[in-house]
């Protein structure tokens, strides 16, 4: 697999993970992210940080971000008191 691909696993299939002698140039190491659940069976458009159903949602999610509607890091309001997490 490359960078920036995904696979799909039944009941069975099994995964090794494991670092190539020649890496990308532009990565200074891998980073491997495994998740799981039932198939949603709907299409997927990817670009960027932004996974979405269609290119024209994927589209829409960078206007967003560019006007800045997704917040900003660190935020500036925390709605539901502090990042702390006592409750």
């Amino acid at each position: 697999m490359q960078s920036g691909q995904a696979a799909l696993f039944g009941p069975g299939d099994a995964i090794t993970v494991s670092g190539d002698s020649r890496q990308e140039s532009r990565l200074a190491g891998m980073d491997v992210i495994i998740l799981g659940g039932q198939p949603i069976r709907e299409p997927i458009a990817w670009a960027g940080p932004f996974v979405m159903n269609t290119r024209s949602e994927v589209l829409a999610a960078f206007e967003d971000y560019q006007k800045g509607k997704l917040g900003v890091v660190p935020a500036t309001y925390v709605p539901h008191g502090s990042l702390g997490g006592s409750a």
